[in-house]
C-alpha cells in the first residue's frame, strides 16, 4: 500500500465507522436527528435553530443601524470581488496587505499557463512569473491526517459562521428562514445552510438583497482578523508565547554539537519572539550570514536558555505546512498547536471569502452579480442565461487552474 494514501484510507474508514454507528442508533429505536444518502452524505436539518439562534442574532443585529450593515457587508464583499481581500498577512510573516480577488487571480493564471505552453517553462518559472496554484485538501494526497484535523475544525468554525451571518443578516431585515442545518460529505466536504424565503428576499430593495449575499464573505474576513489578532496577542506576552507560540525542536541530527534536544521551543531569535516556523524563516533569512541567539524553552522544567549559532552557509527547507528542516544545524522544528489552529482558521476563512466572492452560480458572488444585473437586464430569463454563461466561463478557469496545479506537480508547493 502507498503510506501517501493511508490517510485518506483511515479518513474514509472513520466515516463509514460513523455511518454504522447512525444506522445502529436507529435500528436500537434512537432518534438521530441527522439523515444519511446512500452512506457517503450525511445532512442536518434543524428548524429550531431558526428560533434559538439565528433570530435572536438577527434581533440584535436590529441595534444597528441598516445603513452601517449595508455600508460595511457590501463594501467589504465588492472589493473583495473586483479589487483585494483585504487582510493583512502578519501571519504568515509577509509584510503584505491582503490578497487580489480571485477574479483577478485566475484571469492571471490563464494568461500564465498561455505563456508556460506556448514559452514551454518549467512549473516553477510559471509559479516565478506570479502563477497561483490550487489543490483540493485531501488527507493522505495534498496534506497530512495531523494537518487535516487542524483543517476540520477551522473549516467547521468558517462555514458554521458564514452561514449564521447570513440568517442574521436576513432575520435583521424581516425576512423569513426556513431551516437551518449543515452536511458532509465523506469528511472530504463540509457544508452549512441557512434555508431562506426567497420570494420574500427577492421582493426588498436591491441593498438589503446584496447586504444578505454579502454578510458570509464579511463575517470570514472576520474570523481570519480575529485569528491573526490572537497571534499578535500571544507574541506581547512572554508567557504566552511560551505556551503557545515557538518553534518545537522535533528532531536534532546525532552528529550537531549544538545544545538543542528534541521538546525545547524556540521563543525568540535576537530577542525578537517568533510566532511559528515562518517567522523564524523570515528573521534568519535577513542574518545574513551572521551569528544570532536562540531564547530557547524548556518546557520540562521551566528552564529559558540561550543560545548562540552562526547562520553562515544556513538553508531552510519546509516540510508541509508546519515544519522546517536548518540545515547545517540539523533540527526539524515545528510550529505549536495553537498557532496551527490559528493559522488554518486564518487561511481557511481568506479561502472562503475568496472563493465565495467569486461571481460565478452558486456562490454567494453569483447571487451578488445577478442582483446587480438586475438594474441593467429587466428580463429574468435573459439575466439567469447571462449569469449562467458568464458562471461556466468563470468555473472553467479554475479547473484549468486545478488542472495544471495537479498535473505539474505543483501542488505539492501548496
Amino acid at each position: 500500500m502507498d503510506v501517501q494514501y493511508l490517510g485518506l484510507i483511515i479518513v474514509i474508514a472513520a466515516w463509514f465507522t460513523l455511518v454504522g454507528i447512525i444506522y445502529l442508533l436507529r435500528y436500537l429505536g434512537f432518534d438521530v436527528p441527522v439523515r444519511v444518502y446512500y452512506g457517503v452524505f450525511i445532512m442536518l436539518r434543524d428548524e429550531e435553530l431558526v428560533k434559538e439562534v439565528i433570530a435572536p442574532l438577527g434581533n440584535l443585529l436590529r441595534r444597528v443601524p441598516g445603513w452601517l450593515i449595508i455600508l460595511l457587508t457590501v463594501g467589504l464583499f465588492s472589493v473583495s470581488m473586483f479589487v483585494i481581500v483585504p487582510i493583512p498577512l502578519a501571519i504568515m510573516s509577509i509584510n503584505a496587505w491582503g490578497l487580489p480577488s480571485m477574479l483577478y487571480l485566475m484571469f492571471k493564471n490563464l494568461v500564465l499557463m498561455v505563456i508556460a505552453v506556448t514559452h514551454r517553462l518549467s512549473p516553477m518559472e510559471t509559479v516565478e512569473r506570479g502563477f497561483t496554484p490550487l489543490a483540493p485538501l485531501i488527507p493522505g494526497v495534498t496534506v497530512s491526517l495531523y494537518t487535516f484535523l487542524y483543517i476540520i475544525v477551522a473549516i467547521g468554525i468558517g462555514i458554521l459562521l458564514h452561514e449564521l451571518a447570513h440568517g442574521a443578516v436576513s432575520s435583521r431585515y424581516g425576512i423569513r428562514i426556513k431551516s437551518g442545518g449543515a452536511f458532509a460529505l465523506l469528511f472530504l466536504a463540509f457544508g452549512g445552510f441557512v434555508e431562506i424565503d426567497e420570494e420574500e428576499l427577492r421582493n426588498r430593495g436591491l441593498l438589503v438583497r446584496l447586504a444578505v449575499y454579502s454578510s458570509g464573505v464579511f463575517m470570514n474576513i472576520v474570523l481570519a482578523y480575529i485569528a491573526v489578532a490572537l497571534v499578535e496577542l500571544a507574541l506581547l506576552s512572554p508567557s504566552l508565547t511560551q505556551s503557545l507560540l515557538g518553534t518545537t525542536v522535533v528532531y536534532v541530527a546525532n552528529s550537531t554539537d549544538i545544545a538543542l534536544k528534541n521538546g525545547y521551543v524556540i521563543t525568540a531569535v535576537n530577542n525578537q519572539p517568533i510566532a511559528s516556523i515562518y517567522s523564524l524563516i523570515s528573521i534568519l533569512s535577513s542574518a545574513n550570514s551572521s551569528n544570532v541567539t536562540l531564547t530557547v524553552f524548556n518546557p520540562a522544567d521551566g528552564a529559558v536558555l540561550h543560545e548562540v549559532l552562526s547562520t553562515r552557509n544556513l538553508t531552510m527547507a519546509l516540510l508541509g505546512y508546519s515544519a522546517l528542516y536548518i540545515s547545517p544545524w540539523g533540527i526539524v522544528v515545528e510550529s505549536r498547536s495553537f498557532y496551527n489552529l490559528m493559522f488554518w482558521i486564518y487561511t481557511l476563512n481568506l479561502t472562503l471569502a475568496l472563493l465565495n466572492a467569486f461571481p460565478a452560480y452558486p456562490l454567494d458572488g453569483g447571487q451578488f452579480l445577478e442582483a446587480l444585473l438586475t438594474k441593467v437586464i429587466r428580463d429574468q430569463a435573459l439575466r439567469s442565461k447571462v449569469m449562467v454563461a458568464v458562471s461556466i466561463v468563470l468555473w472553467s478557469l479554475i479547473g484549468l487552474t486545478l488542472y495544471y496545479t495537479l498535473v505539474t506537480g505543483l501542488y505539492r508547493l501548496i
